[in-house]
């Protein structure tokens, strides 16, 4: 049986290159492709498919809420999250959502080709490089520690105050506030702004009415 795949992906270098790959394999072919939410909703709305291959960030929306939307659409469709995001909101929310996997965009080839192959005949088994420990983190009862100062710029960054009104507010230089940044993205497990904030209220760090408009 030749399965039959779509790919997701914004970047058109990196799509083209999935597609490639995919096509190279004699029991898989690609069906469709498109580079965007809205695009993608057509393509799998006039295709017949068994896997969905898609990216998470995208300008027109999260390929994350498309995967959703397929998944309750077609219980038996095999969905692989390819993301450049290595981080365990994603990783957590594509399991949520019923994804079949996660792989990095780093990942060797041979890696995405086989989540695809699985995902096509296990659809309902996620599979994910660090998911055990993801896991852990997440049913662990312990609240990442974070520093007094981190916990400040965590306030600040929560209430939607920039890197200079942060630094400004805390008489910090920017640089440091970076740096304190950057420390409290890798004890949340977080990659931007926004996975920072959704983590501080997961684990109670933060309450929601804290949450201001977030600005770079």
């Amino acid at each position: 049986m030749t399965i039959n795949v779509v790919v997701i992906d914004d970047h058109t270098l990196v799509r083209e290159a999935v597609c490639r790959m995919i096509d190279s394999e004699p029991d898989l072919a690609v069906v469709g492709q498109a580079g965007g939410i809205a695009e993608g909703r057509t393509v799998l709305a006039h295709s017949l498919i068994h896997v969905l291959v898609v990216d998470v960030s995208m300008p027109d929306g999260s390929g994350l809420v498309l995967a959703r939307a397929a998944r309750e659409a077609s219980p038996r469709l095999g969905i692989v999250v390819l993301t450049m995001h290595n981080d365990d909101e994603t990783l957590l929310e594509a399991l949520d959502l019923g994804a079949s996997a996660l792989v990095l965009k780093s990942a060797p080839s041979d890696e995405v080709i086989a989540a695809v192959r699985r995902a096509a005949v296990a659809p309902d088994a996620f599979m994910a490089t660090g998911l055990a420990e993801a896991l852990r983190r997440r049913d662990s009862n312990d609240k990442p520690k974070l520093t007094p100062r981190e916990a400040e710029v965590l306030d600040r960054l929560v209430a939607g105050d920039s890197i200079a009104a942060v630094a400004k507010r805390l008489y910090m230089s920017e640089s440091t506030v970076k740096t304190h940044v950057s420390k409290v993205y890798e004890k949340l497990g977080a990659h931007n702004r926004a996975s920072a904030v959704m983590a501080a209220l997961r684990l109670g760090l933060v309450r929601s009415e804290s949450v201001g408009h977030a600005r770079r």
